[in-house]
Formats: structure tokens, sequence, C-alpha cells
């Protein structure tokens, strides 16, 4: 508990910036459902067939994962706070309108009759009756949908939207449980203190009358009051300093969400800000697919890629070539189709290889992966989720193999070999540079029929780069042939092991190498 309390204690600048993206996004999200979610419900309570329609719409898209409803809306609207906002928006519908419907639906009509009998328009019976008496039951709808909107907006850090969720993925893709608790305790934290606030304001807007306590009702209204006056003071200061923040000239650096790609994101980065006037902004993002349309859209500059995967998962290529060749053919169809381009390799290769521990595969006899078809039918495979459903994956290792395993585990990369170490596999898919390889003394078997095509590490950009920010192009340019594959493992395993904040531990790489002063 100790270690984790200091390890909270270091990590609250971080914190703090998750917390506040994070308060951003969710608060952006359960606005709009209210200025929308609550009209609607009004809207529909006269008209049953349009009521039915509506909550049968907003129910569709809470049934809809949120992962899969991020990625299918990623070619609409890109990646970062829009996208985020707009789906956490979609999710938050269905309570808001729910409750609002039953809420002004089982007013008493005999006091609607008596509102009525008083000389009252059907607005003044909405305004001055309707909606007090409905006030709790439309806010119970709006604080379900504010705490699973917080819950469910950790999931939008895959998409570069930041927030708490980002330290928590971190944290899974690095096997650090402190990482994890770090944005998983804020998390629940900030669902509690926003529930108890709406609670707040859901006592100072109900009728005195209907209380049975009028002198908390008088202690909530200067609450709710205060809590006002500080949210208009947030967004006062959020949008100043995003107009501000619009006029420095930023370089966007985006990288997977797993741990190399991190230190070869962060790398960039301080590169950048080092050899040129820019600051940059980094974007932490889901898989290579997610990453690719981001940069096509525009909403990256730079990022580091792998030849392999540019070959053959956004490209489609299936044959066999060389890494000079790879590396000229992605260059030319990026250039051609795309608008993108590559600059030469980083001097190191991160392919996909089996790992086993050496006892097992020592039991078995096994040293290539031709050598584990034979075993393969009673032992279980795990690797991360997007090498299942791709070419240069599993779909097409077992066709070129013709290998078929008992069981095969999808999971994130950062508990693939832990599960290889704890006995709960038999067989890992992982990349040749993780730091856990050597740490833990797997053994790497031989791809004897040279399925995996070459993984050399490459800046990507937009085509023309060169031309519009060359002195960013001659930043990037000093890390080519600048790393060796020994050199990427160790980074790698000192992140894991986490001793040093990464940033530190790459700013100390940077300065041995001469790549920054």
């Amino acid at each position: 508990m100790n270690d984790f309390i200091r390890y909270f204690i270091e990590k609250i600048p971080e914190v703090k910036i998750a917390l506040l993206q994070h308060i951003e996004i969710t608060g952006l999200a359960v606005s709009l459902a209210i200025l929308i979610g609550v009209p609607l419900g009004i809207v529909i309570i006269k008209n049953e067939k349009l009521s039915k329609v509506v909550l049968a719409i907003a129910g569709i898209f809470q049934t809809i994962p949120s992962l899969a409803l991020f990625g299918l809306i990623i070619p609409v609207l890109g990646i970062g706070i829009t996208p985020a906002v707009f789906v956490l928006f979609l999710y938050s519908l269905l309570p808001i309108i729910t409750n609002t419907y039953i809420g002004i639906k089982g007013v008493d009509a005999s006091i609607i009759q008596a509102a009525v009998g008083m000389g009252m328009t059907n607005f003044q019976v909405l305004l001055k009756v309707k909606l007090p008496i409905a006030v709790a039951i439309i806010m119970g709808g709006i604080r379900i949908s504010a705490v699973a909107t917080i819950g469910t907006a950790t999931i939008a850090a895959l998409i570069g939207a930041g927030g708490l969720g980002e330290l928590i993925f971190r944290g899974i893709s690095t096997s650090n449980n402190n990482l994890v608790l770090t944005g998983a305790i804020p998390t629940a934290l900030l669902a509690f203190v926003i529930n108890y606030i709406l609670g707040v304001f859901e006592k100072a807007l109900t009728p005195t009358g209907m209380l049975e306590n009028s002198k908390e009702k008088k202690k909530n209204v200067i609450i709710s009051k205060i809590v006002l006056v500080l949210i208009i003071l947030g967004v006062g200061f959020r949008t100043y300093k995003n107009s501000v923040e619009k006029n420095i000239p930023t370089i966007i650096v985006g990288h997977k969400n797993y741990n190399e790609q991190r230190i070869l994101g962060i790398m960039m980065a301080q590169i950048i800000e080092s050899k040129t006037d820019y600051r940059v902004k980094m974007v932490e993002l889901g898989t290579g697919t997610v990453i690719f349309e981001a940069i096509k859209n525009k909403d990256i500059d730079v990022y580091p890629e792998y030849t392999g995967v540019a070959y053959a998962a956004y490209l489609g290529k299936k044959e066999k070539a060389d890494a000079k060749t790879v590396f000229d053919i992605i260059k030319q169809e990026y250039n051609a189709n795309h608008d993108l381009d590559i600059r030469n390799p980083m001097g190191f290769q991160n392919t996909y290889a089996f790992a086993m521990k050496p006892e097992t595969a020592e039991k078995y006899g096994i040293k290539n992966i031709s050598d584990l078809k034979r075993y393969a039918g009673n032992m279980t495979l795990s690797g991360p989720h997007e090498f299942m459903e791709r070419e240069d994956g599993l779909i097409g290792i077992q066709k070129t193999y013709n290998i078929k395993f008992k069981n095969i585990l999808s999971m994130d990369q950062g508990l693939v070999i832990n599960s290889l170490v704890s006995n709960k596999i038999e067989v890992a898919l992982v990349y040749s540079t993780d730091g856990l390889i050597a740490k833990h003394n797997l053994l790497l078997l031989d791809d004897d029929l040279k399925f995996f095509p070459p993984y050399e590490v490459v800046t990507t950009m937009r085509k023309g780069y060169e031309k519009m920010k060359p002195d960013v192009i001659l930043a990037l340019d000093s890390m080519v042939n600048s790393l060796t594959e020994d050199e990427m493992q160790n980074l790698n395993l000192l992140s894991i092991e986490g001793k040093e904040p990464i940033e530190i531990i790459i700013n100390k790489f940077l300065k041995e190498k001469h790549l920054i002063d």
C-alpha cells in the first residue's frame, strides 16, 4: 500500500491532466444529452408511437459495444475529443429520455386539471407543475447517465481523447498494477463525487413542499450556485487556454497503445522539441488501423510504424519480399495512393515471434514453428487482439504452417507474457523486442518458413511534409539507423520495471546517443 501511495503522489501531475480531460469529455457529452434528451422526452409524451420509436433507437445505441461504436465513428469524425463526446452522448441519451418521459407522464392527472382550472397555459403547466414534480425522476436519469458515462469514457483513450483511461491502458500494457489503480481509483472517485453533486442539484430543484427538510433545500441551493460558478469559471478558463494554444506552432505525434510505441513516440517528441521551435502534442491511439486512418485524416502529423504492418495490414500485400523491397513498395504506394510518405528505417526490427518457456520447448523438442505444429493441438496460444485478424497474423500463419491450436486467446499485449510465465498458456505471440523476453529467459521459436515480413521501424508522415516543415523532418531523420534491437529491448524493460519515469529514461538515452543536447 505504501508503495502505491508513493507512486500515486509521483503521478499526481499526470493524474491532474487526465482528470481534467475526463471531466471535459464526460461533461460535454452529458450536457449535450441533457439539452437534447430532456426536450425529446417531453415531446414524445403526447405521441405513443413516436415514444416507442425514439426509446427504441436510444436503446439500440446502448446495446452496441462502446469500443465498436468508437471504431465505427473514426472514419466520419476522426480521433480525439469530438468523436469521443459524440459516442458518449449517444450512450447518455437513453436514461435521460426515459426518465423524463416517465417522470412527466407520471404526474397525477388531478393536479394537471387543477392547474388548467386556474387558467394556466400548457407551457405554464409544463414549467410550473409537471417539471417541478418530475424533477427528482429526471435527475435520477441524469445521475445514472453521468456515472455510466464516466466509466465508459475510459475507453475513449483508445481514440486519442485522453482522460483517466489512458493511465489504465498504459498500466495494462506494461503490467503495472500501480498505474492501473492510478487511473481506476480517480475514475471511481469522480463518479462518486459527480453523483453526489447531482444529488445536491436534485434537492435544490425539488419544490420545498416535496422535501422533508426545507433548511436542507436552502443549503443545497447555495452549494448548487457555488458549483455553477466554478463550472462557468472552468469553462471560461478552458476556452481561453484553447484559444491561446491554437496560436502556438504544434506538431502532433501519434503512437499506438503499447509500451514500445509509447517509447518511440516520446523519443520523437523530445527530439522535435530539442531541435526545433515546435511544441509537441502526443496522441495515444488504439490499433494500427486506427492510427493509419488518423494520419490519412490529418488528425496527427507523424508516428512510428513497422514496415511489415504497413505492407501486409494496410496495403494488403501477401507476396514475400526482402526488407528493402518492402520499404520501396510502401513508399511508392503511400506516395501514389494515400498522400503519405515514410523516412528511412531507424535501425532495428520488431517482428512477431512465438515464445515458449525453455523447459516446455525442451520437453517436446520444439525449436521452430514447424516443430510446434505437432503439439499445437494440445496447447493454448495467446496474442494481441490485432494479431488475430490480420493476414500477417494468425490467419496467414495458420495457412502457411497448417497449424491448429487447442485454444486461442486474444488479450492485451501487456498480459500475454505474464500469462505464459504463470503457466496459463503454453505459447505466446510476442514482439521480438519485448523487454520481458530476456527478463524471463523465454525461447523464441525460429520462423523456419519465413512467414513474417520484415518489421523495420520507420517514421510515417503526410506527403510533402519535408517541404512544409523541413526542420521537423531533419530532426526526425536523426533517428535513422540510431537504434539496435538490444537497445530497444532494454528500453522496453526499463519502462516496464518503472524505476524511473519513462520520459527521464528516454531523455538520458537520447543524450547518451547524442540525439539531443
